[in-house]
């Protein structure tokens, strides 16, 4: 096995070299063999049309006729690529050019993911010769340490050196995982990963588990220590792979006419008997044998690459046509062929719990075979409904258990997949109504019998095609991604309809703008002419919508992983403000009641940071991606706030402000609570901000009233405000803007006073800090003084007092007294003398009494 490492490790040392410094990168690059030049370039050649496969063919055409290559030409050449130059271009053949004319353009830059210079160099120095060499090793490698360690029901997944992507890498890698387990994705891995002279090992969560803490990858030194290393994590993982559990639908022959024998033999089987003990095939293999064109997208290969991968442990739940479920049964046994029965010869032993049949009254199954079922917990419901003791046989089933999420709708790499775009009338049917592996249904005749537009598409529809699901109203957007399950055919009411999947649902809004301002959809059928009901994508049309949804989802999981959502509760934070539980109250019931406040006060009471921790109390979590914060100035407009036109590249657009955006975020998420917080919201011009949307934000109004917004275009849905978007305002009563909050404005919010707070929780925060007692107290008295004589003046008040937060800070390295004069002299003295602007003698005497 160390010959095999030495072997990885060489390849790994000189392309870490190269991958680390883009000086000796370029000056190998230029110094390439020309026999080895000529070579990349007949293979570039002939390669199929790729923009980075055009640029690294042009960059060898350079060294080729010794022209130095550089950083600065790659970018050039780029440059050349995306402008479609086809006269610089113009010495390559009509294929590349057509490549080049033809290949869509996009919202992101087709080099986007080749921003390493290393990675568009990477197979100039790493070639067949050595791709075969660290292949042959890295399988080396993996055989000798499964069964070093007796991994004798295990797999193995390799990625070498050209990485998992193809955009290469200076280490490589070897996951083994239970031949139960369909992926390594979806397995705990003993993992190995080999750099130029570390290893890394441990168990590796696949990249479907949502597990990072079981991740115990470490570094090492040598084999020996790797070895001990997955010796000692064989057990775990193999305990935690046992803990994970899938669903399968299993149809028992057709209309369930097995059902009987295989519930009493407990069993589950499937035909294709002529293919023979399925374990002897690659996918490819059985795609080959059952003359299937595209195995990726084979509804029947998946089926019975199902049924022999599936895990013991797994559910499986038999189904009869579409609606009914006719039992529940836990999987034993692995996958047996056994040639001795006459027919159903691929058997799986299982132990059946529950025998009975439920009418679901709506099509819950696919019509195949043995497929994952995302109905679990609607079946299992249903179950319980039907007989309560049916609780204790689910609870015993999954104790411990974690279900894997859904796997992420991809277009298949073969071409022969097709796409389509299905326009969803709310008024019939409304994408959020259904759940993840509901089979919904469309008709290929309108309501008065009529064919729908290009009625041919209905025809051309498959089993394995990708539907992208949009709504026109009330909002155009992106609501979901589909599967078909069956083309064309009659339903039981002799309706001709075509029958889908629901694979994903799209949470976060990707709207009809969204898609017009997208790069490379300018030519698609959909957005030239959204009249009609099923329309066709081209694959890189689907492509870059799912990139779409992919950026807006990578978006959101990393916005949650940067602030680190927790669990909270006012009564228990040791953060929480000095307010009073009384006073908590009522702010909490005056947002149930009003959904608009204003927390008004002097400066430093704390007001931002009461309102946000309000959110987070009646969230129950930090959850910061729930709330939004914006400060309204003289300068603000309903432009930023709502909507207006600006400039986009040599035109202009209307874009959407950040609370039309956040309303709109608050909609679609319908069960949560969002916040919207305004802070110094006195300092804007409300009738100007808000608009037509001042009577919107009404309790009474919320979701029931809508308008049509000053940039709307004819077609546009009317805007709302939702029911659980919450507003909450703060407000300096010392600002001398005050007068711009009119009747308008108070009548829509509940404002509620702050105060300043020198009580016990004040005292113990800087006494916590190492104040003194007495020094604490000293200063309170001081402040206290000093309020009482604002209070009493009649020019000022209460609004204009001095609030606690000013004294919230550590003291850090300074003593108490020169820690006090700082904020004095500092924060202090120019409140007052803007307060007593003209008596100057007395703001003096005040911060005279308060530095004695």
């Amino acid at each position: 096995m160390q010959e095999s490492i030495d072997i990885i490790q060489g390849h790994a040392k000189r392309l870490k070299k190269l991958e680390e410094s883009e000086s000796y990168l370029f000056e190998q690059l230029n110094d390439l063999d020309s026999e080895i030049v000529d070579q990349l370039i007949n293979h570039y050649t002939r390669d199929r049309f790729q923009p980075v496969n055009l640029l690294r063919l042009e960059i060898l055409n350079n060294i080729k006729y010794k022209n130095t290559v550089t950083t600065e030409l790659i970018e050039f050449i780029k440059e050349k690529i995306i402008a479609k130059d086809t006269d610089y271009f113009s010495k390559y053949d009509e294929s590349i050019l057509n490549g080049l004319i033809r290949y869509p353009e996009k919202k992101k830059s087709p080099f986007v993911n080749w921003a390493k210079y290393f990675s568009i160099l990477f197979p100039f120095f790493y070639r067949s010769a050595d791709e075969e060499e660290s292949d042959n090793a890295l399988e080396n490698i993996a055989e000798e340490l499964m069964n070093t360690l007796k991994l004798e029901f295990y797999k193995k997944h390799i990625v070498g050196f050209e990485g998992a992507q193809n955009y290469g890498a200076s280490s490589s890698w070897i996951a083994l995982f239970p031949k139960k387990r369909v992926s390594h994705r979806k397995s705990y891995q003993l993992f190995l990963r080999i750099h130029d002279q570390i290893m890394e090992a441990g168990i590796a969560p696949g990249s479907d588990i949502n597990d990072k803490a079981s991740n115990t990858v470490d570094e090492f030194n040598t084999i020996e220590e790797v070895i001990e290393q997955l010796e000692s994590s064989k057990e775990e993982a193999a305990n935690k792979n046992n803990l994970l559990i899938d669903y399968w639908k299993f149809a028992p022959g057709e209309n369930a006419s097995r059902w009987d024998e295989f519930y009493k033999e407990g069993i589950i089987a499937i035909g294709w008997d002529g293919l023979g003990d399925l374990n002897k095939y690659t996918t490819e293999e059985l795609a080959e044998t059952l003359n299937v064109e595209n195995s990726s997208i084979s509804n029947q290969i998946w089926n019975i690459e199902s049924f022999r991968d599936a895990s013991i442990g797994d559910i499986i739940v038999a189904n009869k046509g579409r609606k009914k479920c006719l039992g529940i049964g836990v999987i034993e046994g692995e996958y047996v062929f056994d040639d001795e029965r006459t027919e159903y010869k691929h058997i799986r032993k299982v132990k059946w719990l529950i025998n009975r049949q439920i009418d679901f009254e709506k099509t819950i199954f696919r019509a195949d075979t043995f497929s994952p079922t995302l109905k679990w917990e609607r079946i299992k419901e249903k179950y319980i409904d039907a007989d309560a003791s049916y609780r204790k046989i689910f609870d015993e089933l999954e104790a411990g258990k974690e279900t894997l999420p859904p796997t992420k709708v991809l277009p298949s790499d073969y071409g022969t997949q097709n796409y389509w775009w299905l326009n969803a009338n709310p008024k019939i049917w409304k994408i959020d109504s259904y759940e993840l592996g509901d089979i919904q249904s469309y008709t290929s005749h309108n309501s008065k019998g009529n064919k729908r537009r290009v009625y041919k598409y209905f025809e051309e529809v498959a089993p394995g095609d990708l539907v992208i699901g949009y709504e026109s109203t009330p909002v155009k957007q992106i609501k979901g991604i589909f599967e078909i399950v069956e083309g064309l055919h009659n339903d039981e009411n002799e309706d001709e309809i075509i029958s889908f999947e629901i694979k994903e649902l799209v949470t976060d809004t990707i709207t009809w703008d969204d898609l017009k301002e997208t790069k490379g959809l300018e030519d698609c059928e959909v957005i030239k002419n959204n009249q009609g009901s099923l329309f066709s994508l081209t694959a890189e049309e689907f492509d870059i919508i799912r990139d779409l949804i992919d950026e807006r989802n990578i978006n959101n999981e990393l916005e949650k992983e940067i602030i680190d959502i927790k669990e909270y509760s006012f009564s228990t934070d040791p953060e929480k403000p000095f307010i009073e539980d009384s006073e908590l109250k009522t702010i909490l019931d005056a947002l149930e009641i009003k959904k608009n406040v204003v927390l008004q006060g002097p400066p430093g009471v704390g007001k931002t940071f009461v309102a946000k921790k309000i959110a987070y109390e009646i969230m129950k979590s930090t959850d910061d991606t729930k709330i939004e914060m914006v400060q309204f100035h003289q300068s603000y407009s309903y432009e930023d706030f709502i909507q207006g036109i600006r400039p986009s590249g040599n035109t202009f657009k209307v874009k959407n402000g950040i609370f039309y955006n956040f309303c709109k975020k608050a909609e679609n998420d319908p069960d949560n609570k969002y916040f919207f917080i305004i802070d110094e919201i006195n300092r804007g011009n409300l009738s100007k901000i808000f608009g037509e949307l001042m009577m919107l934000i009404e309790t009474d109004k919320r979701g029931k009233y809508k308008v049509h917004l000053t940039y709307s275009e004819k077609d546009d849905a009317a805007f709302f405000v939702p029911e659980n978007l919450y507003l909450i305002g703060t407000m300096n009563t010392a600002d001398r803007s005050l007068a711009i909050v009119d009747y308008a404005l108070r009548r829509r919010f509940r404002f509620i006073p702050l105060g300043p707070k020198f009580n016990q929780k004040f005292i113990d925060l800087l006494i916590s800090q190492s104040f003194s007692k007495g020094f604490v107290d000293n200063m309170i008295s001081k402040i206290n003084s000093l309020n009482g004589k604002i209070k009493s003046d009649k020019n000022l008040g209460e609004g204009f007092q001095i609030g606690h937060s000013f004294f919230c800070n550590n003291k850090k390295d300074k003593s108490e007294n020169e820690w006090f004069e700082d904020i004095v002299n500092y924060e202090i003295q120019p409140l007052l003398e803007e307060y007593w602007f003209d008596d100057i003698e007395k703001s003096q005497a005040a911060i005279n009494r308060l530095l004695d």
